[in-house]
């Protein structure tokens, strides 16, 4: 059974608190620029979400948090990430199978696990 810490173990009033401080940040809606404002409002969104999870974060998970998050954003919303590129970052490689044998040969520099992530 997985356990989470007690520290991350966030509400959904927090949450609603800062969807309400973005869209009070967002300004009320005015014609024709409504994407201006929806654009605006996922910024501000995002900043806000990040700043207040941070600040509650233990130092050792920020990077973890921003990296995850970048990825989220790069990936899924703007579609710039390849998502097999990311999940060979984020797992490394999982080949079983070597086409072709080591070349530092058996007990080399290089390990069979960094000759099959190359591969």
């Amino acid at each position: 059974m997985m356990s989470v810490d007690p520290m991350y173990q966030y509400s959904l009033k927090f949450f609603k608190m800062i969807y309400q401080r973005a869209l009070t940040n967002a300004g009320p809606p005015a014609s024709g620029k409504r994407n201006e404002r929806k654009l605006f409002f996922i910024k501000e969104f995002t900043k806000l979400l990040y700043e207040n999870i941070c600040r509650s974060l233990f130092e050792k998970d920020k990077l973890l948090f921003s990296m995850l998050m970048c990825l989220m954003i790069m990936g899924e919303e703007e579609g710039r990430l390849d998502q097999k590129e990311v999940r060979f970052m984020m797992t490394g490689g999982t080949s079983v199978d070597m086409p072709k044998p080591n070349p530092t040969g058996e007990g080399g520099w290089m390990t069979d696990k960094i000759w099959a992530s190359i591969l």
